[in-house]
């Protein structure tokens, strides 16, 4: 994180311990703004990665799992990018700037990526970097969020997925959510300037409440902990729009293609809810009343109940039993519905 841009933060209130925003001095009440009121959220938790090159492009349409070619200055993409297996290594989103291609992931992924991907470079004119502490990274939502922007910034904000705005040279990205919800990555003068605007009419909050927004839309984050271990339709990522199937190839096509056409899932994303307010974490299991394994945890956070909301890749076949935490058979689990239908159209 840029020196700068966490002096801005501490302004503001945020506590840091060992340069990670923690809260603004309240997690419970952060947790309770939720969903309904504006926030304001920094998003130092994910990395950026920026690729420059005269084959930039072909380069990322080569190894990512949707159209680049669909990208524009307008138009921003969720994708994901696989092993040779149809493993997701990451998740992402993808902006196309003037000169560049943005791909905001998990900040623990980042150098695992950029050593794997640079793999594939070879003789290409492609130049990949860490930018995470060059550029500033954070998101805004709320019920009210148009109505605010409208009083304090020029232009609309964008009302389709992964559409893109400006702020000056700042590209905004509206992103999936239950309430309507953008991100932002960009030079730190220009993002300060609209950080300050908007926390005018918005509650800064923890990443912790951000990501609960995820969770409550059905978006999963793939982590260092979670990579190389579920193929996109198991995370429901082809009815996403993270995955198109007509663009060619990408490492691990076939295994996800071959599943689309010719088999079945078996596993899906799956929201849940919980009583205790106990977190778990990345890769603890679900089992079902018999002990045996249903499910394994993907993200978890506490809602603004302060009780346990979680997404996990659940076997179908076992999602309408009575499902328990394998740690606390007496944490009982109750499937949520998601934003959306896990129907793939044909």
């Amino acid at each position: 994180m840029l020196k700068q841009w966490q002096h801005v933060l501490i302004q503001t209130g945020a506590e840091f311990t060992d340069d990670q925003l923690i809260s603004y001095g309240n997690p419970n009440r952060e947790r309770r703004i939720m969903p309904q009121g504006n926030v304001i959220c920094d998003l130092s938790h994910l990395g950026i990665i920026r690729i420059t090159g005269e084959e930039a492009e072909d380069f990322l349409q080569a190894q990512l799992t949707n159209d680049i070619k669909q990208l524009s200055p307008n138009q921003a993409q969720s994708s994901a990018w696989c092993n040779p297996k149809g493993r997701v290594i990451a998740s992402c989103i993808v902006v196309k700037t003037k000169d560049s291609y943005l791909l905001s992931l998990s900040a623990d992924l980042i150098p695992y990526v950029l050593k794997r991907l640079k793999m594939y470079v070879m003789r290409a004119k492609v130049t990949l970097e860490d930018v995470s502490n060059n550029l500033v990274h954070f998101g805004f939502s709320g019920s009210r969020i148009h109505r605010d922007w409208d009083a304090c910034c020029d232009g609309k904000l964008a009302n389709n997925d992964y559409g893109v705005s400006y702020f000056e040279d700042l590209p905004i990205i509206r992103i999936p959510s239950t309430t309507p919800r953008f991100v932002t990555m960009g030079h730190l003068e220009t993002a300060t300037k609209l950080w300050n605007k908007l926390n005018v009419r918005a509650a800064p909050v923890g990443h912790e409440a951000w990501e609960y927004l995820n969770i409550l839309s059905g978006l999963p984050t793939i982590t260092e902990a979670s990579r190389e271990k579920w193929i996109p339709q198991m995370l429901n990522l082809q009815v996403l729009n993270t995955v198109n199937f007509q663009k060619g190839c990408f490492p691990g096509q076939e295994v996800v293609a071959r599943l689309k056409y010719l088999g079945k899932t078996k596993r899906r994303l799956y929201r849940l809810i919980t009583t205790t307010d106990q977190l778990a974490i990345t890769g603890d299991t679900i089992n079902n009343s018999a002990g045996e394994n249903a499910g394994t945890i993907l993200n978890t956070v506490l809602n603004p109940d302060g009780k346990l909301e979680l997404l996990a890749i659940v076997k179908i076949a076992m999602a309408e039993e009575t499902l328990f935490l394998s740690k606390d058979k007496e944490v009982c689990l109750e499937i949520a519905e998601l934003p959306y239908t896990t129907e793939e159209s044909t």
